[in-house]
């Protein structure tokens, strides 16, 4: 039996652990941590809603969201030197991080949105343990010590074991504590947590398989740490998702640019996840199939994602530099072939007639001219709900491009059908919303031209994702 003084002898003992795994750390001014340790895919969130790859040694600071995909794993070590490490298919909210080495100022509150993770606590919670606190989407959990696990299950219930010393996890019905050891479920936001032998839903890579060495990180006896390698692409099947494509025809007699929305969903998706090159198929409103295919041998320009394709808000992106349309058996070689995809938004999410969405630009593909491929610098995207009729509504669109050193600015109105984005006035614009009211938005466009501080691009086209950053009521028109 375990005695209340072997309790500090094993912090102590996890202090060496911590020190030799991740040694001295510098950080960047007002940072909340840095990135310790990536494997796979990682995504950071910034606070002003773009998104990109996260890399091994870039801060990251209050306010900003962390997302691995389904074969990736993140190390956080904040300012005050507590410890975050995150599993795959998890998004980790930085909620609001304040390390002042004040008890009354410092605070360290962090969102667990999905998947799993494991904490070892910081000094800010020796500092002030009320000022601590992880935040899921039906408990909160308390330190009062220094180590803990929490995940999501498969069911959507919750597990959340303690490692070391003890932890307090409270919700609408009511706080159970914990010590080192202990473990609890909670069913729901309602109910209170309940006491189980289970321990918390937090993946491990199998010891059986093979691994690589991952850059300088240490175990715990100093050996080099290792990580699995990334899994075989799999082919994943959802009939719920939409895609938008805008592509050149170069066969046409002249330039052309389609926009397509395929109207029944995806049928067969390969997966984000993979370094393979996405394909997709689909039926269109009169039950045509119609199918994208990258070509043979050659693999993605470049992609992106937010999530992963079974989240309710999932967007993808990416694009090809030359690609196939296939319909009903018929091949069309296609150029700068840009996508997004998502799940749509159901009418019963979508926001009420009287609402304004505004969006920022969170991630998108480099557009394509015939001067080449330019950088998506910036955009932004407003959205009035139902102006003109129940369901339908517009807004309007504004991205600014560079192309070798030169900014170029595409405005555009668009029509919004429920969930659906259009406009095929000046700029073509097709997409989507994608989440609870309606709080992601994915889109390609297309344009003849457009000109800025250097010379004409001739046509270009694109694809640009924005997060909502803001849902009020619409001002009077």
């Amino acid at each position: 039996m375990k005695t209340r003084r072997e309790f500090p002898l094993k912090r102590a003992a996890l202090s060496v652990v911590v020190a030799a795994a991740f040694p001295a750390q510098s950080f960047a001014a007002g940072s909340a941590g840095v990135a310790q340790f990536i494997a796979g895919d990682v995504n950071v969130l910034r606070a002003s809603g773009k998104a990109e790859p996260l890399a091994k040694g870039k801060p990251l600071e209050s306010g900003e969201s962390i997302l691995t995909g389904a074969a990736g794993r993140a190390q956080v070590r904040f300012s005050d030197g507590g410890l975050v490490s995150l599993q795959p298919n998890t998004e980790f909210k930085i909620a609001n991080y304040v390390d002042e080495a004040d008890p009354k100022q410092d605070r360290f509150l962090v969102d667990l949105l999905r998947g799993s993770m494991r904490a070892i606590t910081g000094l800010i919670g020796k500092r002030n343990r009320e000022n601590y606190k992880v935040t899921t989407t039906t408990a909160t959990i308390g330190i009062r010590g220094s180590g803990f696990s929490v995940g999501y299950n498969p069911d959507g219930s919750l597990g959340i074991t303690t490692e070391l010393d003890a932890i307090e996890v409270c919700n609408a019905g009511g706080c159970v504590g914990l010590t080192a050891g202990e473990s609890v479920r909670v069913i729901n936001s309602s109910e209170a947590p309940v006491r189980t032998n289970v321990r918390a839903n937090v993946p491990t890579p199998p010891p059986t398989q093979e691994v690589v060495v991952a850059g300088n990180q240490t175990t715990s006896d100093g050996k080099p740490a290792i990580v699995p390698p990334a899994p075989a692409p799999v082919k994943q099947v959802f009939t719920d998702l939409a895609a938008a494509v805008a592509f050149t025809d170069p066969a046409a007699s002249s330039s052309v640019v389609e926009s397509y929305y395929p109207e029944a969903g995806i049928a067969v998706l390969t997966s984000f996840l993979s370094g393979k090159p996405i394909d997709f198929d689909s039926l269109d409103s009169r039950n045509v199939l119609t199918q994208f295919r990258s070509t043979p041998g050659l693999t993605t320009m470049e992609k992106g994602a937010l999530g992963v394709p079974s989240d309710p808000d999932f967007v993808g992106w990416g694009s090809w530099v030359t690609g196939q349309k296939i319909v009903a058996g018929s091949t069309t070689a296609i150029e700068s072939v840009h996508f997004v995809m998502g799940r749509p938004t159901p009418t019963a999410q979508m926001p009420a007639d009287n609402m304004q969405g505004t969006y920022q630009l969170a991630g998108g593909t480099a557009f394509s001219s015939l001067l080449g491929a330019g950088q998506l610098v910036s955009g932004s995207l407003v959205a009035n709900f139902g102006v003109y009729s129940p369901g339908q509504g517009y807004g309007s669109l504004d991205l600014t491009t560079r192309f070798g050193g030169n900014d170029y600015g595409i405005s555009s109105n668009v029509n919004i059908n429920n969930s659906k984005i259009t406009n095929t006035s000046g700029t073509n614009v097709t997409g989507f919303f994608t989440g609870n009211n309606a709080s992601r938005a994915a889109l390609v466009y297309s344009a003849p031209s457009v000109t800025g501080t250097g010379p004409s691009t001739g046509q270009v086209s694109g694809a640009a994702v924005f997060q909502q950053t803001n849902l009020v009521l619409r001002p009077p028109l």
